[in-house]
């Protein structure tokens, strides 16, 4: 079972019916930071999948290959994050179904963040002590400069995509720069139903090799 967090805290607890909180950017692009500002606000918060048990992107595809909802089956969450999952047979990208997920949750919020491109590119790289690079090339068939290349065009697909789609959507839509918007800009996005505090911020799977190893490895090209 989904184990979710007190709400004890506060006196405007959020109700089971309150919008869901949607994370449509990439990872390494301050996923955890969110989820942990969600879970330590005492929102009912999942990222990436249950401790020790379900992945939400697979869940969600689970759920849209029977016609249900995409998250039915974590009732009483109401943020989700880092919706991915890889391996080396396939890789699901959850944000992008943004579509889909704002028609079947319209009054949700959709959190779009990301950062810069070739920043994002090196994190990726790295993380997990680069062994998230190799099951992307194994699952892809790519080398690492091609699965480098891939990303990035990825990002800067999904990137035009989603901001044409909210350009026009009546959506509660949130674009957020991890390099250069704080965290009140949340706080301020979600204060119709929430009540964020700030303070709750801080920086999780920050890699400061990312950077270098983008200088070292001629990434620059790719940003």
């Amino acid at each position: 079972m989904t184990v979710l967090t007190p709400y004890s805290k506060r006196q405007n607890a959020p109700r089971a019916t309150s919008p869901l909180i949607i994370q449509i950017g990439f990872n390494r692009c301050g996923t955890l930071s969110f989820h942990r500002m969600m879970k330590d606000n005492g929102i009912p918060a999942l990222h990436w999948q249950e401790p020790g048990g379900r992945n939400v992107a697979q869940m969600m595809l689970n759920n849209l290959s029977f016609g249900r909802k995409p998250f039915d089956g974590f009732d009483g969450v109401l943020a989700f994050s880092d919706i991915a999952f890889l391996n080396g047979q396939i890789m699901i990208e959850g944000g992008r179904l943004f579509r889909t997920l704002h028609a079947a949750y319209p009054d949700a919020y959709f959190f779009f963040n990301t950062r810069d491109k070739s920043d994002w590119i090196a994190s990726r790289a790295a993380h997990a002590n680069g062994t998230f690079l190799k099951r992307f090339c194994k699952m892809s068939g790519l080398d690492e400069a091609g699965a480098k290349a891939a990303w990035g065009e990825m990002f800067d697909q999904h990137t035009a995509e989603v901001q044409s789609y909210f350009a026009t959507a009546t959506a509660r839509f949130l674009r957020f720069d991890l390099d250069h918007d704080g965290p009140e800009k949340i706080a301020d996005w979600l204060a119709p139903d929430y009540t964020i505090d700030t303070a709750h911020w801080g920086h999780y799977n920050k890699n400061s090799r990312s950077r270098d190893m983008r200088v070292l490895e001629g990434q620059g090209a790719l940003g």
